[in-house]
């Protein structure tokens, strides 16, 4: 595919801001998110690329909660069936990697992990015991069974108050990942979100939630006061890929489309990124602006190292780490991309944030927050969506902080961030908006459908300090690791499995 230079990048800016002007002038009609107030950015900001890695399915407690510093716990408490009251506190035991099964995650496991707040509950959930008896819910990663995330954390950024926005399976962190939102802030859905993953009966769809998904496929909505109904997964409301079209910045997504972690992808479920012109969903129609920004995971260590990333970049790779996929291989994938960013002309300048989607049936401690938000009086829907489980959250690059938590480890140099300020999926948004000076979509990016008593996503800004000319960090090359292969089963498994 076309790589995109410096001089197309100039005149890709040059021609968004015409194209605003002129149709202002024409007195033709453009988004209102196009002539929002910008948000304010700092005068001298270094960073000009950012790379989103996507994976799957961890919690924070699970990777990071031995790590120094952090809120995170090493016990976990488990609840007896029969009489509630009784409750077992027990180490979490090392997390075996692969794991011999997939834990479940969905809507309704989120609430018997949950159990009204107490936390105690993951180890009912389906999947949780193996046939063997092994509480596989309730176990924890040590330093040498993910060493090099513990490095990147080590020297760089950690995040221990990322709660994913949806309370369920993947769909919905996916798309709120690339649209902050699932349509709650969309009037064309009466505001209504996303509530679970799409149903698609057409058989060999494995790969596609979106507006490809076959005929007759439905994802449940949620309206705002809690009622249930279904629509095609494909959505009209805004996105950040648009966003940063019209403010002249370049985008592109690298992975697989023909692989089952595509499913992860959620601008597959934004019609105007998805779909041509002319094409109604389901979309099948050829799409050649789709095509550009659309790129192989395979090329991004190239595209990397010749510096022909765009300037936002989401990469999902093949191994997302969603079990029983491995841990070790998904670090090794990460760190193989990070190794290229790190070696190209770009690095410098460079914010790289790799966050995972939902807990995936795995323990972690801190309560999550019930998200409130101004929709006229009528609140089921925020109580019933938002929000899930803690994720991990990484962030990687020359200008975060320099913190408190000792280098140690296998990190070489430089002393860790930890930020304990409030993210979730919507932070993802505000990042890139902050980075380049660019307004909200007027969904969960703009602060201003909040009420005081609950907590904002943060923009990220906090991991930074640009306001030295000399970066804070260098670069950290590290070694892949011989993973433990997986098990006949286990293959077997993924072959067939739901990818959720």
């Amino acid at each position: 595919m076309p790589k995109i230079g410096a001089r197309r990048r100039s005149l890709l800016r040059l021609g968004a801001a015409l194209g605003v002007a002129a149709a202002l002038a024409a007195g033709l009609t453009v988004p209102s998110t196009s002539i929002r107030p910008p948000r304010a950015r700092a005068a001298v900001n270094p960073i000009n690329h950012i790379v989103f890695i996507q994976k799957e399915n961890r919690s924070f407690d699970h990777y990071f909660g031995r790590f120094p510093g952090v809120n995170g716990s090493t016990t976990f408490d488990c609840y007896h069936l029969n009489d509630p009251s009784i409750v077992d506190t027990a180490s979490l035991l090392a997390a075996p990697d692969p794991m011999p099964q997939d834990v479940a995650h969905a809507n309704s496991t989120f609430y018997k992990a949950y159990h009204d707040g107490k936390m105690d509950g993951f180890c009912h959930e389906n999947g949780a015991i193996t046939p063997g008896g092994q509480d596989i819910a309730d176990t924890q990663f040590r330093e040498t069974g993910i060493p090099n995330y513990w490095a990147y954390a080590r020297t760089y950024g950690l995040g221990d108050k990322m709660f994913a926005s949806w309370r369920g399976a993947s769909f919905a962190n996916n798309v709120f990942a690339v649209a902050a939102q699932t349509g709650r802030y969309s009037p064309s859905l009466n505001r209504r979100a996303i509530y679970g993953n799409p149903n698609d009966p057409t058989p060999g769809t494995a790969t596609t939630w979106g507006c490809d998904n076959g005929e007759g496929t439905f994802v449940d909505m949620m309206n705002l006061k809690g009622g249930l109904s279904q629509v095609f997964p494909c959505y009209t409301f805004d996105s950040i890929p648009k966003l940063l079209e019209r403010h002249g910045h370049t985008w592109g997504y690298y992975s697989d489309p023909k692989d089952t972690q595509w499913v992860h992808s959620g601008i597959a479920a934004i019609r105007n990124l998805r779909c041509a012109d002319t094409d109604t969903p389901p979309c099948t129609d050829a799409n050649p602006e789709w095509d550009n920004h659309i790129h192989m995971g395979r090329d991004l260590v190239p595209d990397a190292l010749s510096g022909n990333l765009p300037d936002v970049t989401w990469f999902l790779p093949k191994q997302n780490e969603h079990p029983p996929k491995s841990a070790c291989a998904g670090e090794n994938a990460t760190v193989e991309a990070i190794n290229a960013i790190m070696s190209g002309p770009d690095w410098k300048h460079t914010a790289i944030v790799i966050w995972w989607d939902e807990w995936g049936g795995f323990h972690d401690h801190a309560k999550p927050p019930t998200a409130i938000g101004k929709d006229d009086g009528i609140r089921g829907i925020n109580k019933l969506v938002s929000y899930g489980f803690r994720v991990p959250l990484l962030v990687i690059s020359p200008w975060v902080k320099k913190g408190s938590s000792p280098a140690g480890g296998l990190a070489p140099s430089g002393h860790g961030y930890v930020s304990s300020k409030f993210y979730s999926m919507a932070s993802v948004a505000r990042f890139v908006e902050w980075a380049f000076g660019m307004p909200d979509i007027n969904a969960a990016d703009d602060l201003t459908n909040y009420v005081s008593r609950e907590p904002k996503p943060g923009n990220l800004s906090d991991f930074f300090d640009i306001t030295d000319a000399t970066p804070q960090h260098g670069k950290l090359l590290l070694d892949q690791r011989d993973c433990t292969a997986l098990s006949p089963a286990q293959r077997a498994y993924i072959a067939t499995w739901n990818p959720d």
